[in-house]
């Protein structure tokens, strides 16, 4: 049976709060820092069906800075399982990022959306260490790795999702955790052979040289909200809690241990979570490379 002890409110500093901030719930758990929250800067890659989950939480949360980059076009297609997109957007072919901006001031106009519309391998690689935690709703093997390979570089919490009807995977990258494994480790030769293929949710079916056809991947908007919560909630674990891991070497308890080199798989037919540790490759050019050499 549960005490009242543990039942036991956090102290409300201003009772006339309790209903006129509206961050007043979130900041009643225990081990929450809205500072750390309002002054912490995401950069989210890819805003499409997951990018949406994830900015729409994140912005609800009250993260201070958002950067979004995606260079694609909305089209109808979209508006099954895009919270933010609207008819007329994708009507008039608007971007991704601008729709997302726009909608993102009406949800929490204090939040700082900076859209980003360049393909990943163009945008200027300061970025990534400007950002606290930098997040992968991407839809090809190429770009992952790209985003995987510059925030382990530059020790900034990595976040990679992936969804496909109803199956879904989050996992977490952290060099910061020198025995875990990164994204990379996981490639196989089969990967790396589909490595410039992009499944995408949008667009007409593409025949390869060799005359097979790359499909487009079929989401559910359940599914990416699902996978975009968890992917969300492991963005604010980092945002709240590195402070204390680097400090103590650990995670604390009121806050939990992020997915670092472990992989979350979703399984929406058998309404099924299953958590795998993911094998460190000690030839990893990406975690096992030496930084600094002697």
């Amino acid at each position: 049976m549960t005490t009242q002890k543990e039942y036991q409110d956090i102290q409300v500093v201003d009772k006339d709060s309790i209903d006129t901030d509206k961050f007043d719930r979130q900041k009643r758990i225990h081990g929450w820092d809205q500072n750390k929250i309002s002054t912490a800067k995401v950069m989210v890659i890819g805003v499409g069906a997951t990018g949406n989950e994830v900015v729409k939480n994140l912005v609800l949360s009250g993260v201070g800075t958002i950067y979004i980059i995606d260079f694609d076009f909305i089209e109808i297609s979209n508006l099954n399982r895009c919270v933010l997109f609207n008819s007329k957007a994708a009507e008039n072919n608007e971007y991704k990022v601008d729709v997302v901006k726009e909608a993102c001031k009406v949800l929490n106009p204090d939040v700082n959306i900076i859209p980003i519309k360049k393909d990943l391998n163009t945008i200027d690689k300061n970025l990534y260490k400007e950002c606290d935690v930098i997040c992968s709703c991407l839809d090809n093997v190429e770009a992952r790795l790209e985003a995987n390979n510059y925030a382990y570089y530059y020790d900034v919490p990595f976040i990679d999702s992936g969804i496909d009807e109803y199956f879904g995977t989050v996992q977490a990258v952290y060099s910061k955790v020198s025995e875990s494994a990164c994204l990379q480790c996981a490639i196989s030769d089969k990967d790396l052979e589909l490595m410039w293929n992009k499944f995408s949710c949008t667009g007409q079916e593409i025949k390869s040289e060799d005359q097979e056809t790359t499909r487009k991947i079929a989401t559910i908007i359940t599914t990416t909200s699902i996978i975009g919560g968890l992917q969300s909630q492991q963005v604010l674990k980092f945002l709240l809690d590195i402070d204390y891991f680097r400090k103590y070497g650990k995670w604390s308890n009121q806050i939990g241990e992020p997915l670092i080199g472990k992989q979350l798989l979703y399984n929406g037919l058998m309404n099924r979570f299953k958590i795998i540790e993911k094998l460190k490759d000690p030839n990893c050019w990406t975690c096992s490379y030496k930084k600094h050499l002697s």
